[in-house]
């Protein structure tokens, strides 16, 4: 491998293991890969190199920030909750991109883990037991209550009371007592729970299997995610040498 193609490989990967020439420690565990590092390791001659990669992780169902490294948009570390198909359709480039992204008309990213928005019907103040949620956050990081049974909501204004049913393992999106309007977004519903009588708006619900070669990328090497959350585990992965 050139000395031009290692830095390319490595560059925005991170460690999953310590590098050691001797007793000297030259970078640690978790750290991504920058230029200046993946130069050291050039002139230290290292021999085996582990880094995470989203092939390997331990998570299941979606990909750590971690295994999968830097965003190509920004040098840096993903954000927890980006939309990967995004990135992968950035690399993939025409025809690619239609097979990860439904960028026509409605450009949302391919995702088996969509939900069914709810929305206000009206102004006022919106009011729940506390004590049948949890805090805890949404697929962009942002504060959330997850509600563990069914949760009764109404929403208060000056004229009328309107009253709903959240499901369970929805994610409400306000807090008790909070002041909404009309058509604010107030909660999440997971697919496949029941709904309540009140429309929202809903998202489109697009799968693909397909695993054909498009412009020279097999289709299962491409990030097709079906969640988009991301989540923190640590495990060894590929190893390259110099």
């Amino acid at each position: 491998m050139t000395e031009k193609k290692f830095v390319q490989t490595l560059m925005g990967s991170v460690l999953a293991d310590d590098i050691y020439m001797g007793i000297r420690c030259i970078s640690t565990r978790n750290q991504d890969i920058a230029i200046g590092l993946a130069n050291r390791y050039i002139t230290f001659r290292a021999q085996q190199i582990y880094i995470r990669t989203p092939f390997t992780c331990r998570n299941t169902s979606w990909i750590c920030q971690l295994c999968y490294g830097w965003s190509p948009t920004c040098g840096d570390l993903v954000e927890l909750g980006k939309a990967m198909g995004i990135i992968a359709g950035q690399s993939i480039g025409e025809p690619g991109t239609q097979l990860t992204l439904i960028t026509f008309h409605t450009g949302r990213v391919l995702t088996g883990g969509t939900a069914e928005h709810v929305q206000a019907p009206s102004n006022g103040k919106i009011r729940f037991n506390q004590n049948l949620v949890h805090p805890t956050r949404n697929r962009h990081g942002q504060p959330t209550f997850l509600c563990s049974i069914d949760l009764y909501v109404t929403i208060e204004s000056r004229d009328i009371i309107h009253n709903m049913n959240i499901p369970p393992k929805s994610l409400l999106l306000v807090q008790n007592d909070q002041y909404v309007e009309s058509e604010q977004m107030i909660a999440e519903i997971r697919v496949g729970t029941s709904t309540f009588h009140l429309k929202g708006r809903v998202q489109k619900h697009i799968y693909s299997d397909q695993r054909t070669k498009c412009t020279g990328v097999p289709m299962s090497t491409m990030h097709l995610n079906i969640h988009m959350v991301m989540f923190i585990y640590y495990q060894k992965q590929a190893i390259y040498g110099y």
